[in-house]
């Protein structure tokens, strides 16, 4: 690491940002599989004390540095996690890229650091996103733009494996969901799954209305609800309130709808339909009307990085 920067002239963002990436380097080893390698407290000290100055001189360079932080870490990924991914399918992709995942966030942790005096002042004040949303898009924006349809089915796919009740590794998947939903690809993946989660229980609506006496039928939806709503908010990183009033026209309108058109076939009397509508929509409204503020607290600022 170079000579430790000294806090009289101007420092120019060349010779600042120089010192930077060489400790950006040594934490990047992390990516590369050496999770114990992290800079000496003098090296890192030096690096902070840089950053700093750098930020707080009369001609500063905040804005340089954080985007100079963003592509730096971008241009990790693409040199360090795309390649690991490249060959892998399936389970195999999504293992890689949790571990990758992994790799980054340890390695993210040590990086951010040298920039922190940014996320206190320079990002508060102009409105941005902080170190660690930048980060997660540093991470997810390359990914998706190589891997869109890999991690998508991946994702999807584990998704429905543990809708199914297969043993699935619900911390990593999580994880995983919640660092895309810090970056800025989480509409685009938020819709998917939405779009994802309606087309599953139309069709599963047709399986239990034929499989399922009405009454029971009627049961397994309101069943079904009190875990999609949980499930939702944990993928989608969005309030209960959010996710109840997203289950009712993603979760409970294709069942009811089956139920509605199965009902009107078998010529099942208004009484009974109106009856059983009523009952399914007056205990999800509940619901929401029982929702406190604390509930509708909104979880997408969750740290992914433990």
């Amino acid at each position: 690491m170079s000579k430790a920067v000294t806090m009289d002239a101007h420092l120019s963002f060349e010779d600042g940002w120089r010192v930077l990436e060489q400790g950006i380097v040594t934490c990047s080893k992390i990516l590369g599989g050496e999770t114990r390698t992290r800079p000496t407290v003098a090296e890192y000290m030096n690096c902070y004390d840089c950053a700093y100055r750098m930020a707080v001189q009369k001609t500063h360079y905040c804005e340089e540095m954080y985007v100079g932080y963003k592509n730096i870490l971008a241009d990790c990924v693409r040199a360090m996690v795309l390649p690991h991914l490249s060959d892998k399918r399936g389970g195999h992709f999504l293992a890689q890229l949790v571990k990758m995942w992994s790799n980054y966030c340890t390695m993210v942790k040590c990086v951010s650091g040298f920039f922190s005096y940014l996320d206190r002042c320079f990002i508060e004040q102009r409105k941005l996103p902080s170190l660690e949303d930048t980060a997660a898009t540093s991470f997810f924006a390359p990914v998706f733009n190589f891997f869109s349809n890999e991690i998508t089915d991946a994702l999807l796919t584990s998704i429905r494996q543990e809708r199914e009740g297969s043993k699935v590794d619900m911390d990593l998947l999580r994880g995983i969901m919640r660092g895309i939903c810090r970056s800025e690809v989480k509409t685009a993946m938020q819709n998917t799954v939405i779009e994802d989660t309606y087309s599953y229980y139309s069709r599963k609506s047709s399986d239990w209305i034929v499989l399922y006496p009405l009454p029971d039928y009627l049961a397994k939806v309101q069943d079904t609800m009190e875990k999609e709503i949980e499930r939702l908010m944990h993928y989608l990183c969005i309030t209960e309130r959010d996710s109840t009033e997203l289950c009712l026209k993603v979760v409970s309108a294709p069942l009811m709808q089956t139920y509605d058109n199965y009902a009107r076939e078998k010529n099942i009397g208004g009484e009974l339909l109106i009856q059983t509508y009523k009952t399914v929509e007056d205990d999800l409204l509940a619901r929401c009307s029982r929702l406190t503020i604390d509930s509708g607290s909104d979880n997408s600022s969750a740290s992914y990085m433990g």
